[in-house]
């Protein structure tokens, strides 16, 4: 017989924690069922404590807890799968969950966010992938549109399709523009069009790229992101 599942019952990843007391830990989770959480979890800096592994962030797991006020007190971890991500895409993993706690607002369900997020954690488990920035990109891309911020890479803000002769400028709340404009960021066509075809290849296109990306997740963003540096070189 199928255990039927409790009203906060479901799968959560950790995006961080940080202590509390002299035994506990503070969570942030992001949960399929109910979007950001925070909870504390009781007791678990001590040792054969059964919230012991909850200090890993790749790990997907189905919890439980309880509470009505904002901090609900964590009542049950059980892990699902260990993600075995080491190296820059374990810094990788760190940016995304970043990404996640400064975007999402908390208890707003996420579930497709919540899916592709695991997605993702599966890519980044199966190593150094030769397009893993190239994922990346698309994947904040992704996050963008799904929080109602997305602008097109198809067409500039006159509806016009992207030449790939063309230099566009490009802000958050306009997208890319012809008209020259000062403060915004300069990109090519060819840059453009090669993302939406996942070709940018060059180290000037990934930076364009990386650059349009920030600054649209900086304009929804309510604090500046500090993993922001990977694949700077």
């Amino acid at each position: 017989m199928l255990k039927s599942l409790g009203a906060n019952e479901t799968e959560a990843i950790l995006l961080l924690s940080r202590k509390y007391s002299e035994t506990s830990l503070i969570c942030e989770l992001f949960t399929k069922k109910n979007g950001r959480v925070s909870v504390i979890a009781k007791g678990a800096r001590s040792k054969k404590n059964k919230f012991q592994n909850v200090t890993a962030p790749n790990i997907l797991a189905n919890v439980n807890y309880s509470g009505r006020s904002e901090l609900k007190t964590l009542t049950s971890w059980e892990e699902i799968k260990y993600f075995q991500i080491l190296g820059k895409n374990l810094k990788i993993l760190l940016y995304l969950n970043e990404l996640i706690f400064k975007l999402i607002e908390k208890e707003a369900k996420q579930e497709k966010i919540f899916d592709a997020v695991i997605n993702f954690y599966k890519t980044l488990a199966l190593g150094e992938a030769k397009n893993i920035e190239i994922s990346l990109r698309e994947f904040e891309y992704f996050l963008i549109c799904e929080l109602g911020y997305g602008f097109n890479f198809q067409v500039d803000d006159k509806g016009k399709e992207i030449q790939k002769d063309g230099i566009y400028y490009f802000h958050p709340a306009q997208g890319f523009s012809k008209k020259p404009l000062n403060n915004f960021l300069k990109v090519s066509g060819i840059d453009i069009i090669n993302f939406t075809n996942g070709k940018i290849t060059s180290a000037s296109a990934r930076s364009k790229i990386k650059k349009t990306m920030q600054l649209a997740i900086s304009y929804i963003a309510e604090k500046p992101m500090n993993a922001g540096t990977i694949f700077n070189d």
